[in-house]
């Protein structure tokens, strides 16, 4: 059975019922679909400079100070997120060392978000967006952002 683009098997005998199979496909395409949202959304505020980072929140008046939380001492900006937080240390070797592996040599904001085909090759945008949304999960950030 299709639905929407993804293909759902029916199990023959001995296997799920068909509403027990439609049950348990819908729980995991809505899971699916909110990861796959908010990683999105994410990206899209790292982009334009929208987030939760305590730079971005000072200068909407919404928070005391602009610093990081766990730095105290510089500003909470994307860049000091993406590329310089020392908490976030061993986060930040894998992502440089692959992109290396792809030949991109530059270790940027503008390559992290995969902003122009300046920066990053179309052709390479997609897999540097993939290691840019497998940081954030693994600093446990993208729902904060």
């Amino acid at each position: 059975m299709t639905h929407g683009s993804q293909v759902v098997k029916r199990r023959g005998i001995g296997g799920l019922s068909a509403g027990q199979d439609e049950h348990r496909y819908k729980i995991q395409t809505v899971s699916q679909s909110r990861e796959g949202t908010q990683v999105t959304a994410a990206i899209a505020r790292l982009r334009l400079g929208h987030t939760t980072l305590s730079a971005h929140l000072h200068l909407l008046h919404w928070s005391r100070d602009p610093f990081c939380p766990w730095c105290r001492i510089t500003s909470e900006t994307i860049e000091h997120f993406l590329l310089h937080c020392p908490r976030f240390h061993t986060h930040h070797t894998a992502p440089r060392s692959r992109l290396s592996a792809l030949a991109i040599t530059t270790f940027n904001l503008p390559t992290l978000l995969a902003a122009s085909g300046i920066h990053v090759h179309p052709s390479r945008q997609s897999a540097v967006l993939r290691l840019t949304c497998a940081f954030l999960r693994k600093t446990g950030q993208l729902p904060h952002l």
